[in-house]
């Protein structure tokens, strides 16, 4: 392993003690949910390996932005509680994904970590007192790491992004190894924590908030016939999972299709977010605790209630979007390819302050 990846495992796990937490305004995803849970302050801000040095990003010449906080969040396929214990896989299924292997039809298959269905980057920018999403498509073809029981490396291999949930414990490894693809995809940014939510973490964060009204877009007559096309619902707890995590029999079955819903159910759960904890400022610990196995996380929610207000608070700067192309694999599954031009354009925006020289920032 190299002394780079060796080093980031290191950061990880030091960076595992620091107090940062989740603000529950949120984004739910496919088979999951993502949210932007319970997000706050580090202890320490200059605890992460940000520097002025400058570097090339895409050609251009870039510093670090100087105050960026960075939360992985992600939505594993996973239903129940992600605290149940599993088989291991084989080796192979560990280097080449569990999908690519057979198994005897009377073979019990006990093992299901899962994959990260959803998985969103959230940015926030104490310095300028801004915050914004980057959704990354879980089909997204990147340098995965396969670990053993142990969670030491055994191979790294072009694959989903999604499997990289999959090829490690469906636990803490898994948040971890997650979080080093999408590092390394975004070009070795540092990321500070991760948290990751089951799929029916959907029903309690919408039973939390009472329901989340939307507008119905896409066609859902082969999956919820409750959820009609051009209605306006406030979702009961069902609905809200079929809504955001449906994906195959709803609209035209792409994942920027189901992003796009996601991304709209978010908006109106932050409202609602926002009312309860004004009303409440314990609502966020109570959320938090009601999420107790059906989230895995680095973060502690003790402050969840004044870190939820700082964020609420903060500028929406909106979601980018890393622009690319989507085709099948050799599989029949689908794979998408990121254009490097805006993977490039997106990591500058939102980590990096580009400068004339050295010694000048524009």
């Amino acid at each position: 392993m190299s002394e780079g990846r060796k080093g980031f495992r290191e950061t990880i796990k030091q960076q595992k003690s620091a107090v940062i937490y989740l603000s529950i305004f949120a984004v739910i995803c496919i088979v999951g949910i993502l949210a932007i849970i319970f997000i706050g302050e580090p202890e320490d801000t200059t605890k992460n390996n940000r520097t002025d040095k400058i570097v090339k990003i895409g050609g251009v010449n870039c510093v670090p932005k100087p105050n960026i906080e960075t939360y992985l969040l992600i939505g594993t396929d996973v239903k129940g509680k992600l605290t149940a214990e599993t088989t291991q896989p084989t080796t192979e299924e560990k280097i080449y994904g569990a999908r690519e292997t057979t198994k005897k039809a009377d073979e019990k298959d006990t093992y299901n970590p899962g994959r990260a269905d959803v998985i969103t980057l959230l940015v926030i920018d104490r310095e300028k007192n801004t915050y914004a999403l980057l959704p990354i498509d879980r089909d997204t073809i990147t340098a995965v790491d396969s670990l053993d029981e142990n969670g030491n490396y055994l191979a790294t291999t072009d694959i989903q992004l999604s499997l990289a949930y999959e090829v490690a414990d469906g636990k803490e490894r898994s948040c971890e190894n997650t979080m080093k693809a999408v590092s390394e995809l975004l070009h070795d940014q540092y990321i500070d924590d991760y948290t990751a939510l089951s799929q029916d973490a959907i029903k309690v964060i919408n039973n939390a908030v009472g329901g989340v009204t939307v507008k119905i877009k896409d066609d859902f007559s082969d999956s919820d016939k409750s959820l009609k096309k051009g209605k306006t619902i406030k979702l009961s707890d069902d609905q809200a999972q079929h809504y955001v995590h449906d994906r195959m029999n709803v609209g035209d079955g792409s994942n920027e299709c189901r992003m796009r819903r996601q991304n709209e159910y978010m908006k109106g759960l932050k409202k609602l977010v926002g009312e309860k904890t004004d009303k409440n400022p314990k609502f966020p610990i109570e959320v938090y605790r009601d999420l107790d196995g059906y989230m895995i996380t680095s973060m502690s929610g003790s402050d969840s209630s004044k870190i939820t207000k700082a964020v609420l608070k903060n500028k929406y700067l909106g979601t980018f979007e890393i622009k690319g192309k989507s085709k099948k694999d050799d599989y029949g599954f689908n794979a998408f390819y990121p254009n490097k031009d805006s993977l490039n354009e997106v990591v500058r925006k939102l980590f990096y302050d580009e400068v004339d020289s050295e010694k000048n920032r524009k």
